[in-house]
This record gives C-alpha cells, sequence and structure tokens, in this order.
C-alpha cells in the first residue's frame, strides 16, 4: 500500500512539478528567434465570434481599429451568433470603418461560425479573437512575425487576466494562467504547444478545415497543425487582456465546459490521429490528459495516507489536512468577499481538479458542449 501511495504522490508531483523540470532542462537546446520583419507583413484576418456581446463588442471594436497593424493588410470580420441583444446594431455602426460583419440566424455555436467564415475569409492568416479580448497595440504584429519560419502552422499569444475585483477566483485563475503561459512558453521550444487559447491565436489560412461542434476551436487548431507536420508555438510578447471571472459559479460552470469539450476533442482526435501514439504524445499526456485525473488521485492519496502509520504518513497527512482546510476557508471567504491571498492557491487547486472530475463524468454520461456561455462575471 506504501508503494501505491507513493506513486500516486509522485504522479501529482509529476504532472504539475516534474513534466516542466523535465521540458524546461532539455529546451535549453531548442530555443529559436525570430526577428520581426515590417518589409513584408502578411495579410491578416481578424475573426470575432460574437453572441450578445452589448456590453463589451463597443471596446473591443475601438480597440480592434486602433491595432498597430497596417489597415491595408488586416480583414477584421466580426460574426454574430444569432445575438438577441444590441450586439448586431453596434457592430453595423462600424461598417464605415471597414469592419466586414455578418450574422447566423440561428444560433449553432463559434464552430459553425468558424466553419462557415472559412470561403468568407481573405487574410492568409487568421486571428481568432473573443468579443471580451483587448489586445495590446502589437499583438498582431507580435503573433505573425513567428510565420517567417515556414515551418511554424500555429502561434498562441499570451492572455493575461485582470482581477479588478480582487476575488479570490479572480487571482487564483491568473495565477493558473501564469503557469499555463510557462508551460506553453517551454513547449514553445520544441514546437509543440498542446493547446491555444480562443482569445488570442493564429493560424495559416491554408490549414484551416471544418471543426466539429462538441471541439475547442483553440484545442482542435494546434492538435490538426501539428497533425498536418507544423510547428505550434507560443509568442509571450502578442498580449491579450480578459477580464477575470469573480463568481464560483461562473468559473466553475466554466471549468466544467472546458473538460468536457476537451476530452471530447481528445476522443476526436485519437480516433483519426491516434495521437497517444504520435511522437508529441509526451507532451499531451503530461500536460493534458493526466491532469483531468488529479481529483480522483487526489482523494486516493488521502484515503491511503489515512491508514498509513510512520511519521512521514503521518505528517503528509497533517499537510493534506491543512491544505484542504485552508481550501474550504478560502471558498468560504469568497463567498463573504474576505480577501486573504494565502487561501487562493488551495482554493482554486481544488476548484478546478473538481471541476475537471465532474466534466470526465458529464462527459462519460452522454453530456456534450456545443454552445458557449460566456461567464457573465467576465464582462
Amino acid at each position: 500500500m506504501k508503494l501505491f501511495f507513493l506513486f500516486l504522490l509522485f504522479m501529482v508531483f509529476y504532472i504539475y512539478f516534474g513534466y516542466p523540470l523535465i521540458i524546461g532542462s532539455f529546451s535549453i537546446f531548442k530555443k529559436s528567434q525570430w526577428k520581426e520583419n515590417e518589409t513584408n507583413l502578411p495579410f491578416v484576418t481578424l475573426l470575432i465570434p460574437v453572441h450578445n456581446e452589448e456590453r463589451v463588442i463597443r471596446r473591443k471594436i475601438e480597440n480592434t481599429l486602433a491595432l498597430d497593424y497596417p489597415k491595408g493588410k488586416l480583414e477584421i470580420i466580426i460574426a454574430s451568433d444569432a445575438s438577441n441583444d444590441k450586439t448586431d446594431s453596434i457592430i453595423k455602426g462600424y461598417e464605415m470603418e471597414g469592419i466586414i460583419f455578418y450574422r447566423e440566424e440561428e444560433r449553432s455555436g463559434k464552430n459553425v461560425i468558424i466553419n462557415n467564415s472559412i470561403p468568407k475569409i481573405k487574410g492568409e492568416l487568421i486571428v481568432f479573437s473573443d468579443a471580451n479580448s483587448i489586445y495590446k497595440p502589437d499583438a498582431i504584429k507580435n503573433l505573425v512575425k513567428n510565420f517567417q519560419d515556414p515551418k511554424v502552422g500555429c502561434v498562441c499569444g499570451k492572455l493575461i487576466y485582470v482581477n479588478d475585483k480582487g476575488s479570490l477566483v479572480g487571482k487564483g485563475e491568473s495565477l493558473y494562467f501564469k503557469y499555463e503561459s510557462m508551460l506553453k512558453n517551454l513547449e514553445s521550444n520544441f514546437g509543440v504547444v498542446v493547446t491555444g487559447n480562443g482569445a488570442i491565436y493564429a493560424i495559416r489560412r491554408d490549414l484551416l478545415f471544418p471543426l466539429p461542434n462538441e471541439v475547442p476551436n483553440d484545442f482542435a487548431h494546434p492538435i490538426e497543425v501539428r497533425a498536418k507536420g507544423f510547428k505550434v508555438v507560443y509568442e509571450p510578447s502578442a498580449i491579450a487582456e480578459e477580464k477575470a471571472t469573480s463568481s464560483i459559479k461562473d468559473e466553475f460552470k466554466r471549468r466544467v465546459r472546458i473538460v468536457v469539450r476537451s476530452f471530447s476533442a481528445f476522443i476526436y482526435y485519437q480516433k483519426k490521429y491516434n495521437i497517444l501514439k504520435s511522437r508529441n504524445s509526451f507532451f499531451f499526456i503530461s500536460h493534458k490528459l493526466l491532469r483531468w485525473f488529479v481529483f480522483p488521485l487526489m482523494i486516493m492519496i488521502f484515503s491511503i495516507n489515512f491508514f498509513l502509520t510512520g511519521y512521514f504518513y503521518q505528517f503528509f497527512f497533517k499537510i493534506q489536512l491543512l491544505f484542504y482546510m485552508s481550501a474550504l476557508i478560502g471558498w468560504v471567504f469568497q463567498e463573504i468577499k474576505i480577501k486573504i491571498k494565502i487561501f487562493y492557491i488551495p482554493f482554486y487547486f481544488c476548484l478546478i481538479n473538481l471541476a475537471g472530475t465532474v466534466g470526465l463524468y458529464k462527459y462519460f454520461i452522454g453530456k456534450r458542449e456545443t454552445i458557449w456561455e460566456a461567464a457573465e462575471s467576465t464582462r
């Protein structure tokens, strides 16, 4: 039992610490730099799918029109997924400034918007964005400079969460994405960034393909690009900002949806490409697949540890008790609006891993997520 306990403990350590240590050690031999070449910037299409974004769409359009990229080389398409608020009328007010607008009359989800946009796109590179993502002025320039390498097929930018309300959920989300950015930066040295972020990433036009409804586009595109033999890299200087989630309910539901859709994508592409036997399987298994099962590992570690004797095991059991009590206190403090930073790490760690287990459960009982509902607290 002790050996099994130590194995489980090693697995959790490996998922969060061992994997980045391994790729960090080897990445020092893989670094490459691409310098920006402004004399021959490519024609870019910025595609922004929206649904009922009246609260944020005006700011997004103003931000997009102010980007530091040649106007004659930037096509801006905003596609409404059957919005029924003021979103469409706000967008139409900017058509004279070069915004291209079209609307789907029946709500079908982001992937249908993307699939139906493919024939309309003129850019040799396509940048995908969200309505609540605010770009730094040089974000697109910094994304596209990586495509000077003909082997690069997809470039993921950096998402920064702005936690205006100072909530524990927002702090946890911000820290989590800093960790994710570190992993992507390391994976980028091998050209195998496992997943993008829908807020800011770019792909070559000739690598676009129709997406199944149940998979997240920022998960599917990197898999398809790698399967076609191209590199997926990370560009930390291409920055987008979003408002962090301030609601536990919103963040939990969002995390559950992410896992349901991501696991759906894993099953789909495992059947299509047998990704667990591909040369990039180490990165996918370590970064994504194992992490979906962390919460059951945590339960087994705690349960087995309860029955183990010896100073080390008793000490570690007390550490676990302290950790979970801190998570519980963090949840209570979030609810009553008390902000004490020490509690947000255990609280958010437990929150997202529990959501991962719920997401897997929903997948295996047949639940699917084809329509994305934006978290209200992020608008």
